[in-house]
């Protein structure tokens, strides 16, 4: 997440920048900057919560097969009522 906190300050500060001048040929490129570094986020974003959810989808695979295999009967407890 550090990363992303990074690209929103470096917008932000870009858009400052952006404010102290006055001819639209100087604050335009910081605008086009802080437009870049605001897409750079949003997808850095994205690709993380897409990472997220993939783990969370193999540990949810994981958990339900080891919860499977804990409800099966063992070939002890199977014996057990047969006696």
């Amino acid at each position: 997440m550090g990363t992303a906190v990074d690209y929103g300050a470096r917008a932000a500060e870009c858009r400052r920048l952006a404010g102290q001048y006055t001819r639209p040929e100087d604050w335009g490129h910081f605008l086009e900057m802080a437009e870049t570094w605001e897409m750079l986020l949003r997808h850095q974003q994205e690709t993380s919560r897409s990472q997220t959810i993939a783990l969370a989808d193999r540990f949810r695979k994981v958990l339900f097969l080891s919860e499977i295999a804990s409800k099966q009967p063992t070939k002890v407890d199977n014996d057990e009522e047969a006696a």
